[in-house]
């Protein structure tokens, strides 16, 4: 067993029976070293795992992190931090200042003998020198920030993709493709993604890993198996067709669209509660009448239950309403706008009016639910809470 596939069996070991394994009986359940574990751990918390252990010594996965490449170590990313560090403040810092700027954050703290051995790393490698008390970058041995037109990321990333079609590449080259592709994306228009409304999500590494890796499968009709665990409850496999990922961006959270081998219904899948992705070779039949966009066409989010209601909504010209109204529902091909002398007419069919009604608390006043009763009568009880909140009748 190699040290990736080893690394991937801990964490479902620890996923699917949380506080039950130690150390040791998972060096004798692998056949290695108690050694061997104990340095894999400190590797995985390199990739983003987080991991807690109680007095007992049992362990529990706590986040998960970037699985299936090779870490890069904690000493070269301290090695870029400094130079970082230096390269923005040009006069120069001393290693008591450098000291101050790593260890003000709540983090684990980096004693100055390490920070120490990392300078005198860059000192030996010609990319800092002392001036007096300072280090300070030696510029003529830095390569500027690097500038590329989208022409150019896009066929650096291709270059890459070639790369490794031709000959076995490095670990790190895995690394590095998928940081580009978290910085370019994809210009591929058989993309099985969707953006819920269209603002940017955030790019947290693990998620944008595991959404590559589904989507992928969703384009190529490849089954997958996941780690999906809620909340602190034990992790469950699960194997399925993925359709489609949507990023909502109210909640702030990407979502796989998939079905259920047993069951064989379409469900929804929270991604950040999925701990690991492995695709697998198998081919699944696509699902007759199956459209990512169709499927959500109604939807205000996520939810659904195919039952569009009627809505129109009244918004007033406020400030930068009818600007910010127009921006957000620009897509929504369900969604009609009629401009009059109060401002804006909006006229939907919806599905899920609870998220519906997230959206419209942050217009406060400039917006008014003419239909439908039940929606009115929820946003007039989560403003007379609001009303209570700061003491009024």
């Amino acid at each position: 067993m190699d040290k990736l596939t080893r690394q991937r069996e801990l964490v479902k070991s620890l996923a699917t029976e949380p506080w039950v394994h130690t150390y040791s009986n998972l060096a004798k359940t692998l056949g290695v070293t108690q050694i061997t574990i104990e340095r894999d751990f400190e590797e995985m918390k390199d990739n983003g795992f987080h991991f807690k252990q109680d007095e007992h010594g049992t362990l529990y996965l706590h986040l998960s992190g970037w699985n299936g490449v090779m870490p890069v170590k904690a000493s070269t990313l301290r090695q870029m931090e400094i130079l970082r560090n230096l390269t923005s403040t040009p006069q120069g810092l001393t290693l008591k200042e450098i000291y101050t700027r790593f260890n003000r954050r709540d983090e684990e703290e980096v004693s100055s003998k390490t920070l120490e051995r990392a300078i005198k790393d860059l000192e030996k490698k010609n990319l800092i020198k002392r001036r007096g008390e300072e280090y300070v970058v030696c510029s003529e041995h830095i390569l500027p920030p690097l500038q590329l037109a989208e022409r150019e990321k896009t066929l650096l990333f291709e270059a890459i993709k070639v790369a490794r079609a031709l000959a076995p590449i490095p670990e790190e080259m895995k690394s590095l493709e998928a940081k580009l592709k978290l910085w370019i994306g994809e210009k591929d228009h058989s993309r099985e993604t969707m953006f819920v409304h269209g603002r940017t999500p955030t790019q947290d590494v693990h998620q944008s890993q595991c959404c590559f890796q589904l989507e992928d499968a969703a384009r190529s009709k490849n089954k997958v198996n996941i780690l999906y665990r809620k909340e602190a409850e034990p992790a469950r496999q699960l194997r399925l067709n993925p359709l489609g990922i949507v990023y909502y961006w109210v909640l702030d959270n990407w979502y796989l669209i998939a079905q259920d081998e047993g069951d064989q219904r379409i469900k929804t899948y929270l991604v950040n509660r999925i701990l690991d992705v492995t695709l697998l070779p198998e081919p699944f039949s696509p699902v007759e009448g199956f459209d990512l966009k169709n499927w959500y066409r109604y939807s205000w989010g996520v939810y659904r239950n195919q039952c569009p209601v009627p809505v129109i909504i009244r918004f007033y010209d406020h400030y930068s309403t009818l600007t910010r109204v127009r921006a957000e529902l620009n897509k929504r091909e369900t969604c009609t706008l009629t401009e009059d002398k109060e401002g804006l007419l909006m006229k939907d069919q919806v599905e899920g009016l609870d998220e519906l009604a997230v959206w419209l608390r942050g217009f406060g006043a400039e917006a008014e639910v003419i239909e439908p009763p039940a929606l009115r009568a929820k946003v007039i009880e989560e403003f007379t809470q609001l009303l209570h909140m700061y003491g009024g009748e």
